[in-house]
């Protein structure tokens, strides 16, 4: 239990008393108390219901989330046609990167749950102003964004092959605990082909009719 010496750990029910953001940011690099303390006292619990938004054009999440339980995707809409961009779950980080930095560009990406989820929210304002105030944050969200390169570079990569089976077969590779989990629609969508063309690969690899 925390100790009543530290009103800030009561809120958060984690066996440390911190928020999970600590913990999330310390896995990557070690953090100042003043951190520690900013993310304890500014970061939140947000819990939405599968089908329930986190953004959508014109609405900003003004948010980065820490998915602590269930699945987030990220879309567009192309002539009414929904193009899946990405795909995250538990101990992910999601938001629009376009709606990071300075800049006065809206996002035009809607932000669905598509299970009933858990996240805790962290203020883009406090993100600048731990980057102002604690150095090593900085450091932190360097290496996150360069493993949301590296996944975005995945991604592109996945849906440029031509070969529909390939792209399956990939997806099963990185993403293997997504494959049973969510609806085939997601995945059809996010690789890029037709729901029907996805169910004719999966009833292909797995012999049946």
């Amino acid at each position: 239990m925390p100790s009543k010496s530290n009103p800030v750990a009561l809120r958060w029910n984690t066996p440390d008393g911190h928020s999970p953001y600590v913990h999330a940011f310390q896995a990557v690099h070690s953090l100042s108390n003043a951190a520690i303390q900013y993310l304890d006292r500014e970061t939140y619990c947000r819990t939405l219901t599968k089908g329930d938004f986190l953004a959508r054009p014109g609405f900003s999440t003004n948010c980065l989330y820490l998915v602590l339980k269930g699945v987030v995707r990220g879309y567009r809409k192309l002539q009414k046609k929904e193009i899946t961009t990405w795909i995250n779950e538990e101990n992910e980080i999601v938001g629009s990167i376009q709606d990071l930095g300075m800049t006065e560009n809206k996002s035009d990406e809607y932000i669905q749950v598509i299970e009933d989820t858990e996240l805790v929210a962290l203020p883009k304002a406090g993100v600048d102003f731990l980057y102002r105030t604690c150095p090593e944050t900085n450091m932190i969200g360097r290496k996150i964004l360069e493993e949301s390169y590296r996944a975005a570079e995945e991604r592109a990569f996945i849906c440029r092959i031509p070969s529909a089976e390939l792209r399956y077969r990939l997806f099963l590779k990185t993403s293997p605990q997504l494959v049973n989990r969510i609806p085939l629609k997601y995945i059809a969508s996010y690789l890029g082909m037709t729901l029907e063309t996805l169910s004719r690969v999966r009833n292909q690899k797995t012999g049946t009719k």
